[in-house]
């Protein structure tokens, strides 16, 4: 997730290993022999990754047990998090381009049109794509070639302490069908707020906090959720974007998100409910009854820095629709590797069933493919089931455009400007223009 740096740090810190899982024997079978190369079998294949840890060690395994089956080694580089993107858009030009690289779902789609990747159609056929859940295909298709399979799915839900709520006798729903309203989980943080702070006799408490630590205000992955949810299913507000990812004028900025963008800047200004920091810790020193995200990020930091908390997990707030944004790291295969065929197999082989499962098993998040996730039965009982119901419900794509990085870094900033009190029609105005006229230079690619 590009709106995710912090979160990848958090990870990183994490100091997450493995889990002494074995490769079954689908796993070695998940990769065929009989597809026609289009050239040489190499000896090597070199692949691009950032330098996060729990995906490292399940990703080295995986490399490692295909080269066990094809005798072909998998160099592991990696790149910095700040140059990930750049290195990326610089691989056309580059001589010796990465074979398989890791991207970020919503860039997916930009990579793929101007060239950098190569379809994987051949290695992922449409009744194979059905075993994926759907807040991970959307984006990795680009005129109807599909370009490359996520690691794993993201989710996100409301992550409390428990001991906190029983002290207000306030129990939480966990079904999907029964969950709250932003309007009345405002009335719930306002009166949880008030008692603790009472309680406590000072003001070091708050209600929630939206996100990773990354953005205030959520960013896209997630304050972006808020706003989305304000419009009925399939409207202007829901879209957020135009059908052909060029334009967000006339989405970004309806009546119903106004209104939105409002409720976010009270949640931070008017009822002061949520620190203006950039620090998801207050939530393990009990500073903080309610945060707004994954099952990856809360089930380890909460092993790491509060083993003794009592938490549980509620479905995400919505004002009009459920709308929860998923996705999250893909792979997939430069446009200009010599061996495209070989590298194919390699991401096949590495997003099984099995692989899929032992990816999301060593970040401690939910599986990329349905039948992975219906093996993992942790998430078939709360806390965490409550994540994997939305992810098979309500996932929605982040809005899906070629100019993902640009669109990702305005409308991120526009999210915090608000939050830190801006003036809601002048932010939203000056980000919808610059957003609209960044998204403009994409449009001959669209077209063609």
């Amino acid at each position: 997730m590009s709106s995710a740096l912090d979160r990848r740090q958090f990870l990183r810190r994490a100091g997450l290993t493995g889990l002494g899982l074995a490769l079954g024997p689908g796993l070695l079978a998940a990769c065929g022999d009989g597809t026609k190369q289009s050239a040489a079998k190499p000896s090597t294949l070199s692949s691009l990754w950032v330098p996060y840890d729990s995906l490292d060690n399940a990703g080295k395994k995986l490399m490692a047990a295909w080269t066990a089956q094809s005798g072909i080694q998998v160099g592991f580089n990696t790149v910095p998090w700040a140059d990930w993107d750049r290195r990326i858009r610089a691989i056309p030009n580059q001589p010796d381009s990465p074979d398989v690289l890791i991207v970020d779902g919503p860039a997916l789609e930009g990579y793929a049109a101007n060239g950098i990747l190569a379809p994987l159609d051949k290695y992922f056929p449409a009744d194979d794509l059905k075993d994926f859940l759907p807040g991970t295909t959307p984006a990795a298709f680009w005129k109807g070639k599909f370009y490359g399979p996520a690691t794993n799915e993201s989710s996100q839900a409301i992550v409390y302490n428990k001991t906190i709520l029983d002290r207000y006798g306030i129990t939480p729903p966990t079904d999907l069908g029964q969950a709250w309203t932003w309007k009345h989980f405002r009335d719930v943080l306002v009166e949880i707020q008030k008692g603790e702070r009472k309680r406590r006799g000072d003001n070091q408490f708050w209600g929630i906090f939206l996100g990773q630590g990354n953005f205030i205000g959520g960013g896209t992955y997630t304050g972006l959720d808020l706003i989305r949810s304000a419009g009925a299913k399939d409207s202007p507000t829901y879209k957020a974007i135009s059908d052909d990812g060029l334009k967000v004028a006339g989405y970004a900025d309806t009546s119903e998100a106004m209104s939105a963008y409002q409720f976010l800047q009270d949640l931070y200004q008017a009822d002061g409910l949520s620190p203006q920091s950039k620090s998801p810790d207050f939530f393990f020193n009990n500073q903080i009854a309610f945060w707004l995200t994954n099952p990856d990020v809360a089930v380890s930091g909460i092993r790491e820095k509060s083993p003794a908390m009592k938490w549980g997990a509620m479905p995400h707030p919505f004002h009009v629709t459920p709308v929860v944004h998923t996705d999250s790291y893909h792979l997939g295969v430069s446009a200009t590797s010599k061996y495209i065929e070989y590298a194919g197999q390699l991401v096949a082989y590495m997003i099984s069933q099995s692989g899929a499962k032992l990816m999301a098993q060593y970040q401690n998040a939910l599986p990329a493919r349905k039948s992975a996730l219906a093996a993992m039965t942790e998430y078939a009982k709360q806390p965490l089931k409550v994540f994997a119901d939305t992810a098979a419900q309500w996932a929605v794509p982040r809005p899906i455009t070629p100019g993902w990085s640009e669109y990702d870094t305005i409308y991120s900033q526009m999210l915090t400007d608000i939050s830190t009190g801006a003036k809601i029609e002048a932010a939203v105005s000056k980000a919808v223009e610059q957003i609209d006229t960044q998204l403009d230079r994409y449009a001959s690619l669209v077209s063609k």
